[in-house]
C-alpha cells in the first residue's frame, strides 16, 4: 500500500459518512456583551455560535448579531483578551436578546487545548502536562520565531544557530526529539535535522500555540519522544465570519533593525469562508551588548496562505495552499580564516493542506476528521563570498490523519481511534553533501480512550507503526557507502490517571512509551557540513529509541488563581546522541585517530553514538492574581541528563532556570515586567565547555484604542533593558559571540 492508495482509503470513508442537509426556518440571532464588574460594552470579543461554525466580533457598544440561523439549540462561545471564556446554551427562536457578563481575569478556566487531547477534556482532568499561549500571553511574548516566542516557558527553551534559526527544546530534548506540527499535521522541513536550519514558517502566523510536553508518540508517531508544539492556524478558515474584517500590523526592532509588516483578511458568504495572510520580514546583523554587530546574521522572508472552507450543517471542508520564502546568514567567528567564507541558506516550501470533518454522525460512529498535506520544501546553502551552491537540500512529504470518535460506551468510556500515513523524499546534493538521499515510509494504527469515573479520571492508549528507510549507494568525501535499507516497528502506549481531591486541586500521573527511528543524517553522515564548520560521522548500525517516561503532577485551579508543578524521569533505550569526539579534520590527511583525522587541528568532528540515557527533572509555573488586573507569574525549571553506559553527562542540557513576572491588564492597557535568572551550566557532557549564569529584565507595555467599529493597538516592549553580555548554553555561537544585547520593539495593530 502506497500513500496514494492510503489517501484514496481516507477520502472515500469521508464519502461514506456525509449526510444531506435539512431545510429549516432561520431567524436572526442577536445579543450584547458586557463587563461583569461595571456593565460597561466589550468592543471586539469574538463570538463563536459552535453548531453552525459562525463566527463574529462585538461592535463599540458591545453588540453582536448571526443572520438566518435555523431553529434550534445552540452553543455560543465567548471569547476576550484578558477574560474568562463564557459558553452558554441558547434556544433559537430567542425569548430575548442573548446578554454575556464576562469577568476579567488573568486565567482564563474554559479555554481548551486540543493537542494531546482529541476529546477536548477540561484541561484540569488532563494527565499530561500542557501549554497553552494565546491572546494577550501571546501577544506579549511573540516574536519572530516559533523558538524565540516559547522560550522561557516552564520546561521549554530553545538552541540556536543565530537568530532566524531557534528551535524549541522540551525538557532537554530537542531536534528529532521535538515534533513540531502545523494544525496538527508535521511541518514538513529540515528544522529538526540541525542547528542550522530554520523552521520554514513566521512567528506572525500562529492564531495560539499548544505544547505537550513529555512522550506524545501514542497520537503523533515517531519524533515525539520529547514532546510536541502545534501551531495553530486560520488557514482553513473554522468558522463563517459574518462581515469583512482582518488586521494589518507593523512592528519594528532595535537590535538588528528589523521589521515586519503583515495582513490577515477574513471574508464568509453564506456557507463559505475565505481567508488570506501576507508578511514580510528583513533584519540585519544583531548587535550584542556594547553594539558590536555579529556578522551574518541578517536575514529575511516572505510568504503568504490562501484558504476556503465550505461549512454545511454536517461538519467543514476546506483546502488552502501557503508558500514560505527566507534567506538567512549563519553567524561565523571573525577571528578565524579558512573555508569559503560566510554561509547563508536561501530555503522556500509550498504547501497544500486539505481537511474534512463530519459531525454528528448517527450511528457508533460520531465524529469524523480527516487532515491531509503535501509539502514541498528546499534549501541551498550558499557561499556569501563567492555566491556557489554547497549544497541543495530537497524534502517532499505527503501525510493524512484520519480520526474517527465513536459513541460512548457504559456511558463512560469516550474515544477515538485512526489510521496516519507518511511518505517522504529527501535529496541532497552538491560538492558539499554530507549525507546521501534517502526515501521515508510510515503507517500507523492507534486509539485514545478516557473512562469518566469522577473524580477518577483514567486515559489510555496504544500505537502500532511501521518505519521503513531507504537509503541508496553515495560516494561522501571519496568513500563509497553502499545502499542501506531499514524498517522498524514499534508500539507505544500510555495510561494515565487524574484525581480530583477537590473541585479545584488534583493530582495527576502518567506513563508512556515512545520511540524514534534514527534519521538519515545520524545514519549515514560521513562529510564537512560548511554551515556548521563540523565533520559529521553517522552510524548505519544505529537501533531507534526508545523512551520510557513518567509524569507525576499536582494542579490547581482556583477561580483567577492557577498553580502546576510536576517531576518527571525518563528512561531511554539507545539513546541517539552527537558528541565531539576529540579529533579534527584538516585540509591534508595526516595525523591520529581515524585516517585523515588528527588532535591538534582543523574542522571538529562529531560523531553519532548510542548509549543507555536518563533526562529527569522538575517544572513548575504558578499565576496569583492579587486583584483584578494585577497578577504575578512565577516559572521555574531543571532537567538533568545522564549517559548511563559511561556515567556522564549528555551534551547540551539546558541550565536552572527561574523567572517572575508582575503584570497590570484591563481592557484597554496593560503593562509587565519580567526578571529571568539562568544559573551556570557545569554539568557538561566530555568536550563540552561551560558556560556563566546570567539575569536579564524585559519591560512590555501596551494600549487598545477603540474609534468606531475599528481598533488599533499599540505594544512596547525592552528586551534585556540592562544590556547583559551573556551566552546561551544551547547556542551554537558561545564558542566566539554573545546573545543579542538591548532591543526595543514596537508595534502597531489595525483590527477592522
Amino acid at each position: 500500500m502506497n500513500s496514494k492508495i492510503f489517501f484514496i482509503i481516507c477520502t472515500f470513508s469521508v464519502v461514506l459518512f456525509s449526510n444531506k442537509i435539512l431545510t429549516q426556518t432561520r431567524q436572526n440571532v442577536t445579543g450584547r456583551v458586557i463587563d461583569f464588574h461595571d456593565s460597561s460594552p466589550l468592543p471586539g470579543v469574538n463570538i463563536l455560535l459552535v453548531e453552525l461554525r459562525l463566527g463574529a466580533a462585538t461592535d463599540g457598544k458591545g453588540n453582536f448579531i448571526f443572520k438566518n440561523i435555523p431553529d434550534g439549540n445552540y452553543t455560543i462561545r465567548a471569547s476576550f483578551v484578558g477574560h474568562q471564556t463564557v459558553v452558554e446554551k441558547i434556544t433559537v427562536p430567542l425569548e430575548k436578546d442573548v446578554e454575556i457578563e464576562m469577568i476579567e481575569s488573568a486565567i482564563d478556566l474554559k479555554e481548551i487545548t486540543v493537542t494531546g487531547n482529541p476529546l477536548e477534556t477540561d484541561p484540569k482532568n488532563i494527565a499530561q502536562t500542557t501549554l497553552l499561549l494565546s491572546k494577550l500571553d501571546l501577544q506579549v511574548k511573540r516574536k519572530s520565531t516559533l523558538g524565540e516566542t516559547l522560550n522561557f516557558q516552564p520546561g521549554i527553551s530553545i538552541r540556536s544557530n543565530g537568530t532566524a534559526t531557534s528551535y524549541p527544546v522540551i525538557r532537554g530534548f530537542s531536534n528529532n526529539r521535538v515534533l513540531i506540527l502545523e494544525d496538527g499535521l508535521r511541518i514538513g522541513d529540515l528544522s529538526n535535522a540541525s542547528d542550522d536550519h530554520g523552521i520554514s514558517g513566521d512567528g506572525s502566523t500562529p492564531e495560539k500555540i499548544e505544547v505537550l510536553r513529555g512522550p506524545a508518540s501514542l497520537l503523533y508517531g515517531s519524533n515525539a519522544i520529547g514532546g510536541v508544539v502545534n501551531i495553530i492556524t486560520d488557514i482553513i478558515p473554522q468558522s463563517v465570519p459574518q462581515f469583512f474584517d482582518g488586521s494589518i500590523i507593523i512592528e519594528g526592532s532595535s537590535v538588528n533593525n528589523e521589521y515586519l509588516g503583515s495582513a490577515h483578511l477574513n471574508y464568509g458568504i453564506d456557507k463559505l469562508s475565505f481567508h488570506g495572510n501576507y508578511f514580510r520580514r528583513d533584519g540585519n546583523d544583531y548587535k550584542i551588548s556594547g553594539g558590536s554587530k555579529v556578522l551574518n546574521s541578517d536575514f529575511k522572508s516572505d510568504g503568504y496562505q490562501l484558504g476556503a472552507a465550505f461549512h454545511p450543517t454536517w461538519g467543514v471542508t476546506g483546502l488552502s495552499f501557503s508558500e514560505f520564502n527566507s534567506e538567512y546568514g549563519i553567524p561565523v567567528n571573525q577571528s578565524e580564516e579558512g573555508g569559503e567564507g560566510p554561509i547563508y541558506l536561501d530555503m522556500s516550501k509550498k504547501q497544500f493542506r486539505f481537511l474534512n470533518e463530519l459531525s454528528s454522525i448517527k450511528s457508533f460512529i460520531k465524529s469524523l476528521s480527516l487532515k491531509a498535506v503535501y509539502q514541498d520544501y528546499k534549501h541551498k546553502e550558499i557561499s556569501r563570498t563567492t555566491g556557489e551552491v554547497g549544497t541543495n537540500f530537497g524534502l517532499k512529504t505527503f501525510s493524512a490523519d484520519l480520526s474517527f470518535k465513536h459513541e460512548p460506551f457504559f456511558n463512560k468510556l469516550n474515544g477515538v481511534f485512526g489510521l496516519w500515513g507518511l511518505n517522504q523524499s529527501y535529496t541532497v546534493e552538491g560538492e558539499e553533501a554530507f549525507t546521501p538521499n534517502a526515501d521515508y515510509l510510515a503507517f500507523a494504527a492507534y486509539f485514545y480512550e478516557q473512562a469518566d469515573f469522577n473524580p477518577l479520571y483514567i486515559q489510555f492508549g496504544a500505537r502500532y507503526e511501521m518505519n521503513k528507510s531507504d537509503i541508496p549507494s553515495a560516494i561522501l568525501s571519496d568513500s563509497l557507502f553502499q545502499e542501506k535499507n531499514k524498517n522498524y516497528q514499534s508500539f507505544s502506549g500510555s495510561i494515565g490517571i487524574v484525581y480530583n481531591l477537590t473541585e479545584q486541586l488534583s493530582i495527576y500521573g502518567n506513563i508512556a512509551n515512545a520511540f524514534r527511528a534514527p534519521t538519515v543524517e545520524e545514519l549515514s553522515s560521513f562529510a564537512i557540513h560548511e554551515a556548521t564548520l563540523s565533520f559529521d560521522i553517522g552510524n548505519r548500525n544505529l537501533l531507534q529509541e526508545n523512551n520510557l517516561g513518567f509524569d507525576l503532577g499536582l494542579r490547581l485551579i482556583k477561580g483567577n488563581h492557577s498553580a502546576e508543578i510536576n517531576v518527571y524521569y525518563n528512561s531511554i533505550k539507545n539513546f541517539i546522541y552527537r558528541s565531539n569526539a576529540g579529533l579534527f579534520y584538516p585540509e591534508e590527511e595526516g595525523g591520529s585517530g581515524f585516517p585523515g583525522f588528527n588532535d591538534s587541528s582543523g574542522i571538529p568532528v562529531f560523531i553519532y553514538s548510542q548509549a543507555e540515557a536518563s533526562l529527569y527533572g522538575v517544572e513548575g509555573k504558578a499565576r496569583y492574581e492579587f486583584f483584578r488586573g494585577f497578577s504575578t507569574t512565577v516559572i521555574f525549571d531543571y532537567v538533568r541528563g545522564k549517559n548511563e553506559s559511561n556515567d556522564t553527562n549528555l551534551p547540551q542540557m539546558p541550565p536552572l532556570r527561574f523567572s517572575i513576572e508582575q503584570r497590570y491588564a484591563t481592557d484597554y492597557y496593560w503593562g509587565g515586567i519580567q526578571w529571568k535568572l539562568v544559573s551556570e551550566q557545569d554539568k557538561t557532557a566530555p568536550n563540552e565547555e561551560p558556560t556563566k549564569g546570567y539575569g536579564l529584565i524585559d519591560l512590555y507595555a501596551g494600549f487598545k484604542l477603540i474609534t468606531g467599529r475599528f481598533a488599533h493597538i499599540f505594544d512596547l516592549k525592552a528586551e534585556n533593558l540592562l544590556d547583559q553580555s551573556y551566552k546561551d548554553h544551547l547556542s551554537a555561537l558561545k564558542e566566539f559571540t554573545f546573545m543579542p544585547g538591548r532591543n526595543f520593539e514596537l508595534a502597531y495593530k489595525f483590527i477592522f
